[in-house]
């Protein structure tokens, strides 16, 4: 009988995933199943263009399912029963959206996305509590007709967690990042806090001096040891408050700069509608037909790619639980099976039992 090992390659468990997925007959197998679909679109794509004029919804249903299993089930990769899934999840997700197209066309069809936009910002905060978290940003016209305009919202945000990262360092003082180096874990401390405290405590502190100073230079008669005593305290207090004050200027400027990028990006996601709907106006009736095909495309491989890393998920499960039984040969479970009998009939002998 022949016994099969696990390649000397793979050392331990946690190779074996990224073994999997970077193996060459694995990519070129998943890589045929996308050219067959490139394949099958590129030939009935031209049914669902044809959707507003032939008005037949459930006629394109039977042909994408048919057409759709026949193509991409001889790939091996995924049976007939997962292939079919693919293309019944992702129908049943556009089922209102096909048909709107059949009954108002593409440039219709995008303008109730641009409606259902528009809706979403326009509702108040109970109104969005009501109903599912729905986020425009996320929008598939969006990031189809504006991928500039997402770039900035994400360079914007990048911005934020930058400073907001600044600033809590800053917060947090050289001890903490220090003790974080090391893997130690510290008090949670506030440097800014502390040192606003002690400037506001110095400044209460010299109040009072001040006025007295004020009364005294103003008298007729005045103590020239007691002005110059309230001199020195007043003038070496305000050496502490300035070094504070430059301590926290670094600290001031980044808070500046966080409030500004907060206010930019505030300002770029008002102008969504704005942007939005001055690119749905430039649009032209084609336009609105590739736009609206290219994004039915994109939700179907998302499908098509949901279903394939689930396939490899499971693929990978699989040599992982045959690692986690087969591991250790028969051979080593013999070998360290004798070592722990020889072991034990020593122990017994040595007690006087053998």
């Amino acid at each position: 009988m022949d016994y099969l090992d696990f390649i000397s390659a793979i050392s331990e468990r946690g190779q074996i995933k990224s073994f999997i997925e970077s193996d060459a007959g694995v990519q070129q197998q998943e890589g045929k199943l996308y050219s067959v679909f490139a394949a099958w679109w590129q030939i009935h794509s031209t049914s669902l263009g044809e959707l507003p004029k032939t008005k037949k919804v459930m006629e394109l249903r039977a042909e994408f399912f048919s057409s759709f299993v026949d193509s991409l089930q001889p790939v091996g990769l995924l049976d007939r029963f997962k292939v079919a899934g693919v293309v019944a999840s992702w129908w049943n997700e556009q089922r209102y959206e096909l048909r709107s197209l059949s009954e108002s066309g593409f440039g219709g069809l995008v303008d109730s996305w641009v409606d259902t936009i528009k809706d979403a910002l326009e509702q108040d905060d109970d109104e969005k509590k009501k109903q599912a978290k729905f986020d425009p940003l996320n929008h598939k016209l969006v990031g189809r007709l504006m991928p500039d305009y997402l770039q900035d919202i994400a360079e914007a945000e990048a911005k934020i967690a930058e400073l907001e990262q600044q600033k809590s360092a800053f917060e947090q003082g050289e001890e903490a990042e220090a003790d974080a180096e090391e893997g130690e874990e510290s008090e949670a401390v506030n440097i800014v806090k502390d040192l606003e405290k002690e400037f506001k405590y110095i400044k209460n502190s010299i109040k009072e001096p001040k006025k007295e100073l004020k009364i005294l230079k103003k008298a007729s008669l005045f103590n020239k040891d007691k002005i110059a005593e309230l001199e020195v305290f007043i003038e070496r207090h305000e050496v502490e408050i300035a070094e504070i004050e430059a301590q926290l200027e670094p600290y001031k400027q980044i808070v500046k700069q966080l409030r500004d990028a907060k206010a930019e990006l505030k300002t770029l996601k008002n102008e969504l509608m704005k942007r939005l709907e001055a690119a749905r106006a430039a649009l032209s009736n084609e336009e609105c037909r590739d736009l609206v095909l290219a994004i039915f495309k994109d939700g179907l491989i998302t499908e098509l790619e949901r279903y394939v890393t689930a396939h490899r998920q499971q693929v990978i499960a699989a040599v992982e639980n045959w690692w986690d039984k087969y591991q250790v040969t028969l051979q080593n479970i013999e070998t360290e099976r004798d070592a722990a009998a020889k072991k034990l009939n020593e122990f017994l002998q040595g007690l006087g039992y053998a």
